[in-house]
C-alpha cells in the first residue's frame, strides 16, 4: 500500500498595511521642513529689506526727513 505524505501549511499572518502610517508621518515631516524653509526665506527677505533700506538711507542722507523715515522703518522692522 503506497504511502502519501501531505504537507499542510498554515497561512502566513497578513501584515498590517503601513502605507497610511508612512504617508501620515511623511506629511508631518514635509510640513516641518516646509516651515523651516519658509522661516529661512522670511529671514533672508528681512535681511535683504534691511540692507536696501540702509542703502536708501545713505543715498538720501542729504534729505534728513527721508533718511530718518527710512531709519524708523528699519528700527520698526527690528522690533517686530
Amino acid at each position: 500500500m503506497p504511502v502519501q505524505l501531505i504537507k499542510v501549511f498554515a497561512p502566513l499572518p497578513i501584515a498590517t498595511p503601513r502605507g497610511a502610517e508612512w504617508a501620515s508621518g511623511m506629511a508631518i515631516r514635509l510640513a516641518e521642513i516646509g516651515s523651516r524653509v519658509r522661516a529661512a526665506m522670511v529671514r533672508a527677505g528681512h535681511a535683504r529689506a534691511q540692507r536696501e533700506l540702509d542703502r536708501l538711507a545713505l543715498r538720501h542722507a542729504h534729505n534728513p526727513a527721508l533718511a530718518q523715515a527710512l531709519c524708523d522703518v528699519m528700527n520698526r522692522g527690528n522690533r517686530g
